[in-house]
């Protein structure tokens, strides 16, 4: 198993090709797809522009992988946050399955 940070790094390194650089940014998307993989992809691929050919602009893909990282640590954050509450509400003994929605 590969981790985001180090697919990351492969995107950033201008010593590989585009297409191992293209293949770290897609392992990366799904290590970490908020929106879905391929909901996750697109808005990626609109929003840091990656044309058809990597070639056109290369520092594209280091956007979209920089993006996607800015979302990652948000949510890792949030993500402590909640564990935190939730284990500070069980040593307190208020940890309860919510009551159902009438």
């Amino acid at each position: 198993m590969t981790s985001f940070l180090a697919q990351r790094a492969h995107v950033h390194d201008a010593r590989l090709p585009l297409g191992r650089r293209h293949s770290a940014l897609r392992t990366c998307i799904t290590l970490f797809a908020p929106y879905g993989l391929r909901a996750t992809y697109h808005h990626l691929t609109l929003s840091a522009a990656i044309p058809r050919q990597l070639e056109a602009d290369p520092d594209a893909l280091v956007r979209a992988v920089d993006e996607l990282h800015q979302a990652r640590v948000l949510w890792r954050v949030r993500a402590e946050e909640y564990a935190a509450h939730r284990r500070a509400e069980k040593r307190a003994g208020r940890r309860a399955v919510p009551e159902p929605r009438p």
